[in-house]
């Protein structure tokens, strides 16, 4: 009987773990036919009796009163099932609570006890939930709504009780005590009092349900605000993340994760990874750096991590080769584009394959332009000035851009080890210069910024890149990461796939905004290899979500174009 007993709790046991998720499911797909609902008793009378309709057979108590509540319902339950879907706590007791208040006023108005207790018990089911809700408030907008709920509060009663008072004979109050006039205030509010309103007291009555709608506007949105952190960047957390990169940095992207805004998440001392919060998605930038069996471990520590702060995960710019790890962990990923990657211990401009290359390099060796390279820690101070002007010109005066390939600060005596090639022109005057990153220890070097003087020759380019990728194969190392090109793998002349006309058809559009197509017939000059890059995300909605934090942190609507530039 005992083991009987056992196996039986086990089971109910299971059959409860199942339930909690389908729970947390039902709780978003309430609120959201809460919304539909509400809308259509917004719309019009035709609508609105289909609302009421429905809400006979199912309590999904729709507000019954001027068009502007139903549709300001409408708006927060739109706003509550995101909540609910972002698995904040906050959020299921907010939607419990309302369905519970709901009903007891509808008990009041007439709805009979047990379908009021039915509406109760539906949302102490789905409270039974709550831990699929694992996600905080922010501790600061908790602090404020400490001191919001009881200032609204005051201000809304004082305004509503001394409004009644003096107006009580033009409205037809009899004789009420306070707590008479405070019930009479929020009757008045939402529009339920029976009283009548004219001349001044509809200036009364609208000031009241302007504090509501304020106040609850201002409630929510701190109950609801994403939750961040305040400590940032300690010079020992960037310590730390520089000497992990130093260790186990060899990824082309390794090096942009100690760029100043990114926060970094550390997983013990030998891993690390970095991200930046756009609204409510936590944005990883490349993948973690470390060692790659620990991949999986701090992976799934920070997705807990997401998962306590109410914060959805996303990556931009993850390598392909570990699709595994992260697929173990449960995310989805969509193609992204691909890399360029120069092997330049094998790199020539030997061969018919790289004549018109050679033609231009050549050209410009001979007129008299020349190279120079050097690391940051030996810059002189004059040089700085003259190619940050250079680069100042090159952006338009407009902000550096980027986030995955960007390192966000140039020539910085924290970064002794990035590599500055500079061209000269016939007269030893700076021209253009590449800055790279590099790939630890000794792989190679990724590029972070191009930039050439305005109206420099047009093979200028060609010419810095084939002259760095000669110095760099003279030096020993092995790779040189140019540009990303976004959805390569769809237009590329080497594709191994047919690809989707769809998103070549995408990619050439954008070209017209974003350098993409243009860039790889520059890059395929010098035959690189490819490397896949991935964003990382829990599913379509989340996509869509990620793909907009990745736009926004790359300040890809920001980018300088050549009209941005004066001639």
């Amino acid at each position: 009987m005992r083991s009987r007993a056992i196996a039986v709790t086990d089971v109910a046991a299971r059959a409860l773990r199942t339930a909690f998720p389908v729970l947390a499911i039902v709780a978003i797909y309430y609120a959201l036919m809460l919304a539909l609902l509400n809308i259509m008793q917004a719309l019009g009378q035709r609508l609105g009796v289909i609302a009421s309709g429905i809400d006979k057979h199912a309590h999904f108590a729709p507000w019954e009163g001027p068009a502007l509540f139903p549709a300001l319902l409408a708006l927060f339950m739109i706003v509550l099932a995101y909540e609910l879907w972002m698995r904040k706590r906050a959020a299921i007791i907010v939607l419990a609570s309302f369905i519970v208040v709901q009903a007891v006023a509808d008990a009041i108005h007439g709805m009979r006890r047990p379908a009021m207790i039915l509406t109760i018990m539906v949302a102490a089911v789905l409270l039974l939930a709550i831990k699929q809700f694992p996600g905080k408030p922010n501790p600061a907008s908790i602090r404020k709504l400490k001191i919001a709920v009881p200032l609204f509060a005051g201000l809304f009663f004082a305004d509503g009780i001394i409004g009644l008072y003096l107006m009580r004979g033009s409205l037809g109050l009899g004789s009420l005590n306070v707590y008479g006039y405070a019930y009479k205030s929020i009757a008045v509010a939402v529009g339920a009092s029976g009283l009548r309103f004219a001349g001044a007291t509809i200036l009364f009555k609208a000031s009241l349900s302007i504090l509501v709608i304020m106040g609850i506007i201002y409630v929510f949105f701190l109950l609801f605000r994403p939750y961040r952190e305040t400590a940032g960047q300690s010079p020992e957390a960037r310590r730390m993340a520089r000497k992990i990169v130093e260790d186990y940095g060899s990824d082309s992207l390794a090096y942009f994760n100690t760029r100043a805004d990114k926060d970094l998440y550390f997983y013990g001392d030998k891993s690390f990874l970095a991200y930046r919060m756009v609204g409510d998605v936590a944005l990883i930038s490349g993948d973690p750096v470390g060692p790659s069996e620990m991949i999986p471990d701090i992976m799934e520590s920070f997705s807990d991590y997401c998962l306590e702060r109410g914060w959805r995960l996303g990556m931009l710019g993850g390598n392909g080769n570990y699709l595994p790890y992260y697929e173990e962990l449960g995310l989805k990923s969509w193609y992204l584009g691909d890399e360029a990657i120069i092997n330049v211990d094998s790199f020539s401009l030997e061969g018919r394959t790289v004549r018109k290359l050679r033609q231009s390099v050549n050209k410009l060796q001979k007129t008299g332009y020349s190279m120079e390279f050097m690391y940051t820690a030996s810059i002189p101070t004059h040089m700085k000035h003259d190619l940050g002007r250079i680069s100042l010109d090159w952006r338009g005066g407009k902000e550096e851009t980027g986030y995955a390939m960007g390192l966000g600060r140039l020539m910085s005596a924290e970064d002794p080890d990035c590599l500055l090639a500079v061209a000269y022109d016939p007269d030893r005057e700076p021209i253009g210069f590449l800055h790279f990153v590099p790939m630890y220890p000794r792989v190679g070097y990724s590029l972070d910024v191009h930039r050439s003087k305005v109206g420099s020759p047009g093979a200028l380019s060609e010419f810095m890149i084939a002259r760095t990728a000669e110095f760099l194969r003279d030096e020993g190392y092995h790779q040189m990461s140019l540009h990303f090109l976004a959805l390569a793998e769809h237009y590329r002349d080497d594709r191994e796939i047919e690809g989707s006309a769809f998103y070549r058809w995408v990619a050439n559009l954008l070209d017209h905004i974003l350098p993409i197509v243009s860039v790889y017939h520059f890059d395929k000059k010098f035959n690189p290899t490819w490397k896949k890059r991935v964003i990382l995300h829990h599913g379509p909605a989340d996509l869509l979500l990620v793909g907009l934090s990745a736009v926004s942190a790359e300040s890809a609507l920001s980018i300088t174009r050549p009209s941005d530039r004066k001639k």
